[in-house]
């Protein structure tokens, strides 16, 4: 299962007990959600392609979001995740 799709059946579970703050908070995500879900997804791209890199970029953006709103990702997503973040503060690009 992609990190999208869990993400989105968290947010229907999270949806239906959720006070109007929470609903509002929850409505953003869902947002960002639908544009991650209008574009193909990552591994549809070839390896190493500028393609890929936004399509993850975005899958990124989305599991951080869904993280800050609650969302527990999977230990696979959250190595991905780190990796992002080393990179970054070596200054690659992998």
């Amino acid at each position: 299962m992609s990190a999208v799709d869990e993400i989105r059946g968290w947010l229907v579970q999270e949806w239906s007990g959720a006070d109007k703050r929470r609903k509002a908070e929850l409505s953003k995500l869902a947002e960002q959600l639908k544009k991650v879900q209008g574009h193909p997804h990552a591994d549809a791209f070839p390896v190493g392609s500028y393609q890929r890199q936004l399509a993850r970029v975005r899958e990124r953006k989305l599991i951080l979001a869904a993280k800050h709103a609650g969302f527990q990702p999977s230990d696979e997503q959250l190595k991905e995740l780190g990796l992002h973040l080393a990179e970054h503060a070596l200054g690659l690009s992998l």
